[in-house]
């Protein structure tokens, strides 16, 4: 047996990253792209294909990384520009809220984060944790040019679903109260169909540039799977201070968004703020009369409109594939007025069940419990009575025990 000095394993390291550091060890991760992993594991177990089938399962994987990373080097590029001009403009001392005054791009992200339950306490006790506290969606815009992201807290008493209609409610909004003016605007989504990439998103832009809203507009995502962005980032430092806070009311929610950014980089947003109030809108339906369907959607990943050449979207499928254009403008039709919205859509609230399982289940378990806590108020309605059918309650024939 050689007799070789054993080293500890802190020198180990140390001298691992000073031989090999391109080779790490692999760390967990999460919303990774299915494609790659699906090609990845194809690729590992093709010892018993043939070298042609080999090399086509190779090249696919090369053209799938390829596209990603075309997209990722356009939106790494347009959010540079963005910045460039923010400084440039000096944006910092602009009114927010103002529409199509100055003349140059801003781009902006928006994404869904996953919802989070309050009352939350930073020391949770155990019987807590198998009941389902009072739900709040967050929805992000991020400015990328200002490097800062409203957060719209939607309680689940206020929300109207997570589709397009409250997709578009929600940036309708941002643009009204926290835009900043640009006359041009690039608009970085996440690549999922029943939020972001479908119709009436498509039929949003072109409504801003028709109406005068904005000068163009141009919708530009990743490819499927390669989408971590902005938006991202700052929900990530909101979760990291809410694991360590303890909020039991939808203020306190939103006091610790504005306290996860030192800067002031995360901006809070209710729904019902005194100063800025948010409104649902039925924006589907109130396009159908004016645009039709824009045909093949999935496969195109930038979508360009200008106030030039009204009702028609220019589409690509990648950055450096060809322009197509569409006319997506019903003939004979005309917009409305200006000022004209869609119809509001009313919140259908908490049904009396779920209100009394948050009296009587979740309240015990805040600080404070009286009956006028906001996450858990004591229900004006009467309590539902649950009826049980003793027939339900009978076990199958298949099920039940042998007689002794």
């Amino acid at each position: 047996m050689l007799n070789y000095r054993q080293v500890s394993l802190s020198e180990f390291k140390k001298v691992w990253l000073e031989q090999t550091p391109h080779i790490l060890i692999m760390k967990p991760a999460t919303d990774l792209c299915p494609k790659c992993q699906r090609y990845v594991h194809n690729i590992s177990n093709a010892g018993n294909l043939s070298e042609e089938e080999k090399k086509t399962m190779l090249d696919e994987y090369t053209c799938h990384l390829d596209k990603a990373k075309q997209q990722r080097e356009y939106y790494r590029e347009r959010c540079l520009l963005s910045k460039e001009l923010f400084q440039t403009h000096d944006l910092n001392q602009t009114e927010r809220g103002q529409v199509c005054t100055m003349d140059m791009t801003q781009m902006y992200s928006f994404d869904f984060a996953q919802q989070i339950h309050y009352p939350h306490h930073a020391q949770e006790v155990g019987p807590l944790f198998f009941k389902t506290p009072r739900k709040c969606q967050a929805f992000g815009v991020c400015a990328e040019g200002a490097g800062e992201q409203v957060f719209y807290l939607v309680d689940e008493a206020e929300e109207v679903g997570k589709g397009a209609n409250t997709v578009v409610s929600l940036l309708h909004h941002f643009f009204e109260h926290w835009g900043y003016g640009e006359k041009d605007a690039v608009l970085q989504m996440d690549n999922c169909a029943g939020q972001n990439k479908n119709n009436t998103m498509i039929r949003y832009g072109m409504w801003r540039i028709m109406t005068g809203r904005h000068r163009s507009i141009e919708f530009s995502l990743m490819e499927a799977g390669h989408t971590k962005f902005s938006p991202d980032w700052h929900f990530g430092l909101w979760k990291m201070k809410w694991r360590h806070s303890s909020a039991e009311t939808l203020d306190e929610v939103a006091e610790s968004v504005r306290r996860s950014s030192r800067n002031g980089h995360n901006i809070p947003q209710l729904i019902n703020d005194a100063e800025r109030p948010v409104s649902f809108y039925d924006w589907t339906s109130f396009f159908e009369a004016f645009f039709k369907k824009l045909p093949s959607i999935s496969k195109f990943h930038h979508f360009r409109m200008s106030e030039e050449s009204p009702g028609v979207v220019f589409v690509k499928a990648y950055r450096s594939s060809a322009e197509k254009a569409i006319n997506i403008l019903k003939k004979g039709q005309q917009l409305p007025n200006v000022d004209t919205l869609p119809s509001v859509i009313t919140p259908k609230g908490l049904d009396a069940a779920r209100q009394w399982y948050l009296y009587d289940e979740i309240r015990p378990f805040c600080r404070d419990t009286s009956d006028s806590l906001q996450s858990c108020p004591k229900p004006v309605c009467p309590k539902p009575r649950v009826k049980i059918d003793p027939e339900k309650r009978k076990c199958p024939k298949q099920f039940a025990s042998p007689e002794m």
